[in-house]
């Protein structure tokens, strides 16, 4: 995996009084705020690591540029298709900033001698800029690494022990930034070529993967008796009294009419798919609830199904329920090395499948061209 420095224009402290109101606004602001004076760009080409800590978590990584070819030739892969009308709002805006004010998110395996760098170089350096947000709770601190032999280094690492990286969030940035790269609608602007994807590279130790649940209409049904009993057909179903998520994979958790219950795939579903190199819960479930029990044919059209992240707890997910016929599905998360299987397999999960933790944010660190 080739990466490479970037000269990255940055938020000017100076004049931002509140970090989250800035960071909230700055995508739909942008182009108005960088012509304003609120980003201020850095004296040399540099890589940079970042840093994402609270009380609870903490999650470091990299920001460099990556060299695009790295998409063609399938050092870097995803496992989302892209869709068309996204597709063209990305290019809208890429075509308008003339920027990428948020960068690809990439997991990769870690190594030890990679993990060593960051761990010394970050002992040894302070951050050249860091941001508090009240929000979360959240300080967020870069690292400049500027020195040529450092640089060089961090480059020979993941050339030699990174052969692979995969997109965590940010597929069709990558995928129109490329091509707006190769077809010089983009380009770097000063006179060296250089490669144009901007990356925020994380191990996946550093990564949180949570759920997509699904609300979903079950009208089809006429009632919840007889939706349990064409539920039971595929799973053995035990009744809960308490609310709760699933607790492993090919278990899956239902709250019908505020009773919830644990559903697990039948060995006999399972069975069907035992040729497969890796087996997604969520595809058997499109298969078997959506297309099978509740008729919904195009489940990326439908409007009978809604998705809601993992991230926000139960309550709030069950708010999110506005009638009585609809029922809450909950899904255990995607473990990251079935997402590498998929992705080496060029197997593509169904829309909302996985939310990627931490959440990169818009104006930390932007690529110009």
């Amino acid at each position: 995996m080739n990466i490479y420095p970037f000269k990255a224009h940055y938020p000017n402290q100076q004049l931002i009084s509140s970090p989250d109101k800035f960071f909230n606004t700055v995508s739909a602001e942008y182009i108005q705020y960088n012509e304003g004076g609120f980003f201020v760009s850095a004296p040399q080409k540099s890589m940079y690591i970042y840093r994402i800590e609270s009380s609870d978590y903490q999650h470091t990584g990299l920001i460099a540029s990556n060299d695009i070819a790295d998409l063609d030739e399938g050092h870097i892969l995803g496992h989302e298709n892209t869709l068309a009308h996204k597709e063209q709002v990305m290019t809208n805006l890429l075509l308008a900033r003339k920027a990428m004010i948020k960068p690809v998110l990439l997991g990769y395996h870690a190594h030890p001698e990679i993990d060593q760098f960051i761990v010394h170089f970050t002992e040894k350096h302070a951050p050249f800029v860091e941001f508090f947000l009240e929000e979360k709770s959240e300080y967020h601190r870069f690292w400049s690494i500027e020195a040529s032999h450092d640089m060089d280094k961090l480059q020979e690492l993941f050339r030699k022990l990174v052969p692979y990286s995969y997109i965590a969030d940010g597929h069709h940035r990558a995928k129109i930034t490329s091509r707006l790269v190769k077809m010089n609608y983009l380009k770097e602007k000063d006179d060296e070529q250089h490669p144009g994807l901007l990356c925020a590279i994380f191990p996946f130790s550093d990564l949180k993967i949570y759920d997509f649940n699904r609300i979903v209409d079950y009208s089809e049904m006429k009632s919840p008796a007889r939706f349990i009993a064409e539920l039971s057909r595929y799973f053995d179903i035990k009744y809960s009294k308490k609310a709760v998520k699933p607790g492993k994979k090919h278990q899956i958790t239902l709250n019908l009419r505020n009773e919830w219950f644990k559903l697990t795939w039948k060995s006999s579903v399972l069975a069907l798919y035992k040729n497969e190199d890796v087996v997604f819960d969520v595809d058997i479930f499109n298969e078997k609830v959506l297309k099978k029990i509740l008729k919904i044919i195009d489940i990326k059209t439908s409007d009978k199904v809604k998705y809601v992240e993992g991230v926000m707890d139960l309550n709030a997910i069950i708010l999110k329920m506005t009638d009585p016929m609809q029922c809450l599905f909950c899904m255990y998360p995607i473990d990251s090395e079935d997402i590498v299987k998929a992705s080496n397999l060029n197997r593509v999960l169904p829309p909302k499948s996985t939310w990627f933790e931490p959440r990169i944010l818009n104006g930390m660190l932007v690529k110009q061209f």
